[in-house]
């Protein structure tokens, strides 16, 4: 008789469910879309299609759109292949941008519930489509499609979950003077905080934050209590204030900041001592908002830690951008007022240039090779066949030669070095250097560099090297001290320029104050040991590097990054364009 066994049923039937989850799991995997590995090509697809600044940032759920800002779910993986699952974002961002331009959204300070802003983004989708349709009928396919995945998917008797095609209404702020925006605000909460956070950590993905604030009497007359727990209002903390007394241990808390949700944040006047840090946009716009980058496009590099001995994989986002605006004046002064000093600069790089090199054993030449007629005189006599290259021939040694000179533009070099204005001797150099090397068809780049953290290094091309240099000079005298200066990060971009370059020969001429400095303690050691690790990687590229530094303190960092015989230190223009010279004449005849 056939026993039936619970355990064992209920166990085969666990065991069969988890082996077909886990094959879903791995499927799912093999075709997921992570947004942030597309965000930048559907950012320029977002401003491209609205005409807007628009910024695409991580969704709790589904998404929507607010202001300027879309949010899209962080992954997709719903179906079969990968150009699918793209296709799905590429028609949230044309469906946002229609329900923007049609102003479909909650507007003032009412609080709507997750279903109901649902149902209202599902209510008004049939205006949102006909536009979209017509505006852009591909559309229409792939909507179908998804529509028949989602109900196919649904259960029988249940209402067809279209959340994620059409998303949620989220709510706008009204267009208001920044003054009035914040006049629930106290004064020391309007400015900008001098003061620096200690500690910078990263939270979750939020879509959008109420700021309550806390009347200042009620925290005077609270007994200080320091509680590290998750706070939702300033009525639901019940009247305990955290302990304002600067200490900084977000560290120490770390782990439990996992599970907070930043939804709503108290604002008091106390400096911040630490900030958990979330990708959201308040609000109010107020001067502690980040700010925006026009184009969105980076790219990502590691960076050094020397205290592990090992590189933080993609850390760094370099925002390469081309200088548009141009300053004709500048360029005829520094021409009328370094005339003489170009005329020698160009005596002294036409003689370099026009150097002749020996050619040994050639077949033809004006003199006899010694040294061959030698080995010529003893193969006759021993019955050998003498060779014919017996001459000695002077000829032009041509060089395969690509230059990049990277100009150190970070706010140091708004300062004096012996008088001059440093961005001026970078500038003026430049424009002189530049002339001669466009005169000997030598192929050449100037480029710039600034940061502002990890987050915002800014790349600047200022003459690229299949640009025309009679209309990059002018943009030269436009550049403007901005920002900080992560080394590192602008010598690994050099690199990749100079790896797309056919020549045999290339070199990047950094001039800078020699000091690594940036706003996230890039710095000292840090600093210093990242910037060998650069230059290490260009050599194991075949590129060459040289310093050239406007800056009398740059002997303590100069002599540590690149090493002896790779750098100089100087202070004007003249001794700057006599070293150019120096190390031109080495570059052209380094073999």
């Amino acid at each position: 008789m056939f026993e039936f066994e619970p355990d064992e049923y209920i166990f085969t039937k666990f065991a069969f469910f988890f082996k077909n989850r886990k094959k879903r799991k791995e499927a799912q995997l093999e075709q997921a879309v992570n947004l942030n590995e597309i965000k930048p090509r559907l950012t320029i697809f977002a401003r491209a299609i609205t005409g807007k600044a628009i910024e695409v940032y991580e969704a709790e759920r589904e998404g929507g759109y607010r202001d300027n800002n879309f949010f899209l779910p962080s992954k997709f993986s719903e179906f079969k292949t990968v150009n699918e699952n793209i296709s799905f974002y590429l028609f949230r961002i044309l469906y946002l941008s229609i329900q923007k331009n049609l102003d479909f959204n909650w507007v003032g300070i009412e609080e709507h519930d997750l279903l109901e802003s649902q149902q209202q983004s599902k209510k008004h989708s049939k205006e949102v489509l006909e536009e979209l349709f017509l505006q852009f009928p591909i559309t229409e396919k792939y909507f179908q499609n998804f529509l028949t995945y989602y109900t196919q998917k649904t259960k029988k008797r249940k209402e067809v979950d279209t959340s994620f095609i059409f998303g949620k209404w989220m709510r706008n702020n009204p267009e208001e003077e920044l003054d009035k925006q914040l006049n629930n605000f106290s004064d020391k909460v309007k400015k900008a905080q001098k003061e620096q956070p200690k500690t910078i950590l990263k939270s979750k993905a939020v879509e959008e934050i109420i700021s309550v604030q806390v009347d200042q009497k009620q925290v005077e007359d609270m007994v200080l209590q320091h509680q590290f727990e998750k706070v939702e209002t300033a009525e639901e903390f019940g009247g305990n204030f955290r302990d304002m007394d600067g200490d900084d241990d977000l560290d120490d808390h770390e782990n439990a900041l996992e599970d907070l949700n930043m939804k709503y944040t108290v604002r008091v006047d106390d400096t911040a001592h630490s900030v958990y840090q979330a990708d959201f946009v308040e609000n109010t716009t107020v001067a502690e908002n980040a700010e925006k980058n026009s184009t969105d496009i980076y790219i990502e590099y590691d960076e050094w830690d020397f205290s592990k001995r090992k590189y933080k994989e993609n850390y760094c986002k370099v925002y390469p951008k081309s200088i548009l605006e141009t300053n004709v004046d500048y360029y005829q002064k520094t021409l009328r007022e370094n005339a003489s000093t170009l005329m020698g600069l160009r005596k002294m790089l036409t003689s370099v240039n026009n150097k002749y090199q020996q050619q040994r054993r050639q077949t033809q030449g004006e003199e006899f090779d010694l040294d061959a007629l030698t080995d010529l005189y003893i193969d006759v006599h021993s019955g050998h066949t003498p060779s014919e290259n017996i001459y000695l021939s002077k000829r032009k040694k041509e060089k395969d030669l690509s230059i990049l000179m990277l100009l150190d533009v970070s706010l140091s070099s708004d300062g004096y070095a012996a008088g001059n204005k440093v961005i001026d001797v970078e500038k003026q150099v430049s424009i002189l250097f530049g002339e001669i090397l466009n005169e000997f068809n030598v192929d050449f780049s100037i480029d710039s560099f600034y940061s502002k953290t990890r987050n915002y290094s800014t790349y600047q091309t200022i003459k690229g090297f299949d640009e025309d240099w009679n209309k990059a000079k002018y943009k030269i005298g436009a550049i403007q001290p901005e920002g900080y200066t992560r080394i590192g990060s602008a010598l690994r971009h050099s690199g990749a320029m100079l790896d797309q370059r056919d020549t045999k020969n290339k070199w990047v001429i950094l001039i800078s104050d020699g000091k690594p400095n940036d706003y996230d303690r890039y710095e000292g050691k840090h600093g210093v040991n990242d910037v060998k690790q650069a230059l290490r990687e260009l050599n194991e590229r075949n590129i060459n590097s040289y310093a050239l530094a406007i800056e009398a303190q740059a002997k303590y960092y100069l002599p540590q990054m690149f090493g002896q015989n790779h750098y100089q230190i100087l202070t004007t223009p003249v001794e700057l364009l006599e070293s150019l010279v120096k190390l031109y004449e080495k570059i052209k005849h380094q073999s």
